[in-house]
C-alpha cells in the first residue's frame, strides 16, 4: 500500500488540479462578459443566467408536487409572501452555484490576468449580478409550476360534460393530450424549451459571435444537448406506453400509434438538426461530405437510440459515445 501512495498521488494529483481549474471556469462568463461588446456581452451574461436556472426548472415538480400546490391555495398567504418563499427556495438550491462563482473570483483574484485586473469591480458585480438573476429565473419556474395547477384545476372545473361528444383519435389521447397537460415529464413545453436551447446553440456555433470557442466545442454541445433531450423523452414515452398496456390489451388499438410514439420521439433532434443544417448553408462556405455525414448522423442517432430499450444502459451509454464523437467530428469539418 506504502509503495501504491506515489502512484496514486501522482495520477490523482493532476486530475485534481484539472478539476479544480474546471470548477473555477464556472464564473468566467459572467465576468468575461463586461470585456465584450454590448451585444454579445448581453447575450453571453444572459445565456449564462438562463442556463444556471435550469437546475431548478428541471426540479420544479418534485419542490411544488401538485399535492402541495393545492393546499398551497388554501393557507392565508399573500402573493409577496408566496414570491418570497420561491425565492429562498431557488437561492438555496443555487447556493453551490454561489459557492463555484465564489471559488471562481478567488481564483482570478489569485492569478490577477490582465483583461480580470482591467474589468475587476464590474466583473464581480456581473458575477453577482448573474446569480441573482439565476434566483429570479428559478422563482418564476416555482410560481410557474404553482399558477399551472391553478389554471388546470379551474378548466378541469369549468370543462363541459360531453359524454355523447366526439373523443380524440389514439395517437392524440394517448400522447399526445398527456404531454401537453403536465401529465408526462418532461412535458409538451419542456421539449419545446429543450428544442428552442438546441436551435439557440447552432444559431451561436454557425454565426460564431465567440471566435474564441472552437467550432468542435459548439459541435459538441449542441449533439449532447440533443442526444440528451431524446434519451429523456424515449425513457419518459416507454415508461408511459408501460402504464398503458394493461388497458390497452383488451381495446382493438391499432398498432400505428405506436410508431408514431417513435417519430414523436426522435422528432425534437431532427427538427433541431435541421434548422443546424439550413443555419450552416446559409452562413458562409462549407463542404459538402461532412454536411451530408452530418446531416444523416442527426437523422440515424436518434433513430438508432429509439431501437434500443432505455433500460439497456450500457448500450445508451455506447450509442451516446458513439453519436456525440461523430456528430462532433463531423460538425468541426463543416467549413473550409
Amino acid at each position: 500500500m506504502k509503495e501504491a501512495l506515489p502512484i496514486v498521488a501522482g495520477v490523482a494529483g493532476p486530475l485534481f488540479v484539472a478539476g479544480f481549474a474546471l470548477l473555477a471556469w464556472a464564473g468566467v462568463p459572467p465576468m468575461k462578459a463586461v470585456t465584450l461588446p454590448w451585444r454579445s456581452g448581453l447575450a453571453l451574461w444572459v445565456a449564462q443566467a438562463v442556463l444556471a436556472a435550469w437546475p431548478v426548472w428541471a426540479l420544479r415538480r418534485r419542490l411544488l408536487p401538485q399535492a402541495w400546490c393545492v393546499q398551497l391555495r388554501c393557507l392565508p398567504l399573500t402573493a409577496g409572501a408566496l414570491w418570497r418563499s420561491d425565492l429562498a427556495v431557488s437561492a438555496v438550491l443555487l447556493a453551490p452555484l454561489a459557492a463555484l462563482y465564489a471559488l471562481s473570483a478567488v481564483v482570478f483574484a489569485f492569478h490577477r490576468p490582465t483583461w480580470w485586473v482591467q474589468a475587476m469591480p464590474l466583473a464581480l458585480v456581473s458575477l453577482l449580478a448573474s446569480w441573482a438573476a439565476s434566483c429570479a429565473l428559478g422563482a418564476a419556474a416555482l410560481a410557474w409550476q404553482r399558477r399551472g395547477v391553478s389554471v388546470r384545476a379551474s378548466r378541469a372545473r369549468a370543462a363541459p360534460a360531453t359524454p355523447l361528444g366526439p373523443r380524440p383519435g389514439q395517437f392524440a389521447a394517448l400522447l399526445w393530450w398527456p404531454a401537453w397537460r403536465g401529465s408526462l415529464t418532461p412535458g409538451a413545453r419542456s421539449v419545446i424549451a429543450g428544442v428552442v436551447a438546441a436551435i439557440a446553440l447552432a444559431v451561436a456555433w454557425t454565426q460564431g459571435p465567440w471566435p474564441a470557442i472552437p467550432g468542435a466545442a459548439w459541435a459538441l454541445m449542441f449533439s449532447m444537448l440533443a442526444i440528451a433531450l431524446t434519451e429523456r423523452l424515449q425513457r419518459t414515452m416507454e415508461a408511459h406506453l408501460a402504464a398503458l398496456a394493461p388497458w390497452l390489451i383488451s381495446l382493438p388499438a391499432s398498432p400505428a400509434w405506436r410508431w408514431r410514439a417513435r417519430a414523436l420521439t426522435c422528432a425534437p433532434m431532427i427538427v433541431a438538426g435541421a434548422v443546424a443544417v439550413l443555419l450552416v448553408l446559409a452562413s458562409r462556405p462549407w463542404r459538402g461530405p461532412p454536411l451530408a455525414a452530418f446531416a444523416l448522423m442527426l437523422v440515424a442517432t436518434p433513430l438508432a437510440m429509439t431501437s434500443v430499450p432505455s433500460e439497456n444502459r450500457e448500450a445508451h451509454v455506447g450509442l451516446w459515445a458513439v453519436c456525440a464523437g461523430l456528430l462532433t467530428a463531423f460538425g468541426s469539418e463543416l467549413w473550409n
